[in-house]
């Protein structure tokens, strides 16, 4: 899994100035159905973009499970509302927070952006944002000025490069918009959640828990995230989202739309979900994550069981017993995940446990009987 950051799909954050109505509501730029109309540049971009996205439908970091696809491609169709049709919403495997739409109409959504995010408000926030990057056609100057500093050949060759993070960073900081344009789309896509029904103050939501999870990593000595190193200062986002729903949406109350069917998916993928994340080894940002999926109820098994694979992973003094515990803690609840009786197998094998081992071994056979690793259980049973 930790090829996924260096061979995924770069950014591509396409916004632009917003034209404001009289009321200080922020307007999008084109109508619904866009089609290039400079023959020379615009078309030759769209069918290199047409080309990438045929890749990207090839790519083996695409999710086509369908639950996950309907329940982001309703929520993107819902915020675009006359732009639905606009659309081709694409889920990317990849562990940062991120997504990005293009001028043609892909919009990407990365898989860590799903398991941070609290409620479909929360998604359709960032959705909204994307859909005022698109409605403001600023496509053509961003793309000219990434192929003239990375001399890429075209489009396809830019969006297919098998990047180490550090050059992923780089890309990201070239595609970089300034204060002013990011918080023209901020508004913007504020406008797209409230026309459609979805709670405005969630924008500032995603912000904040942009701005816990940066101060966890700090306090770890972690970098920034790549959106993070792409985006103004997030405390500043927060304070203008909060003024700016305050004053053109004061009859709306904060409230969590969509929080239970978040939650259903999130317990439903969760394993992928947090596997990914636990192998970017940063264990600041992970810790963050469990703590706030607890508090919004995701299945206690599966957070003690990632809590578990944390400890172990990072192999800090002491990490050893705690993951013990948090395995043992994810047997004990009311739905337990089988995986941990596994791995708490695994480590009473450590101990020379073998007797307890066998014991975790067998339940996590009886509860996972087409287990893939049945063989190598079944081998240690023996022994």
């Amino acid at each position: 899994m930790r090829n996924i950051l260096t061979r995924s799909c770069c950014l591509l954050w396409l916004c632009s100035s917003l034209a404001l109505g009289t009321t200080g509501a922020p307007q999008p730029k084109i109508k619904p159905g866009y089609q290039p109309i400079d023959a020379a540049t615009e078309k030759g971009l769209w069918m290199e973009l047409e080309d990438y996205e045929a890749s990207l439908r090839q790519s083996a970091l695409l999710i086509k499970d369908g639950p996950i696809n309907e329940y982001v491609k309703n929520a993107a169709c819902r915020v675009a509302g006359d732009y639905c049709g606009d659309l081709r919403v694409y889920i990317v495997r990849n562990p940062s927070f991120n997504a990005s739409m293009t001028a043609n109409g892909i919009m990407q959504v990365w898989t860590g952006l799903l398991v941070r995010v609290s409620s479909e408000d929360e998604l359709a926030a960032v959705l909204g944002h994307e859909l005022a990057h698109y409605t403001q056609l600023h496509t053509l100057e961003r793309l000219r000025r990434i192929k003239s500093s990375l001399a890429a050949s075209s489009v396809i060759d830019l969006l297919l490069l098998g990047l180490p993070l550090a050059q992923m960073a780089a890309i990201a900081n070239i595609m970089a918009f300034n204060r002013e344009q990011e918080e023209e789309a901020d508004l913007l896509g504020v406008s797209f959640m409230a026309q459609s029904g979805y709670d405005p103050h969630a924008a500032a939501r995603v912000w904040q828990m942009i701005v816990e999870e940066e101060a966890r990593a700090a306090a770890k000595s972690e970098g920034p995230g790549l959106f993070t190193n792409t985006h103004p200062a997030a405390e500043d986002r927060i304070v203008t989202l909060t003024s700016y729903v305050e004053e053109n949406y004061p009859e709306t109350t904060a409230k969590q739309n969509g929080h239970s069917s978040h939650l259903e998916i999130l317990n439903r993928y969760y394993l992928f979900l947090m596997e990914d994340q636990i192998d970017t080894n940063r264990f600041g940002r992970t810790e963050n994550m469990l703590k706030r999926h607890q508090e919004i109820g995701v299945n206690p098994s599966l957070i003690d069981f990632f809590y578990g694979e944390m400890y172990r992973q990072r192999k800090s003094e002491g990490d050893f017993e705690l993951a013990r515990q948090s395995y043992e803690r994810a047997i004990q609840a009311e739905d337990p995940f089988a995986d941990a009786y596994r791995n708490l197998g695994y480590v009473h094998l450590k101990l020379k446990q073998p007797a307890q081992a066998g014991v975790h071994f067998r339940k996590y056979l009886e509860l996972k009987p087409d287990a893939d690793d049945r063989a190598m259980i079944e081998f240690y049973l023996e022994e």
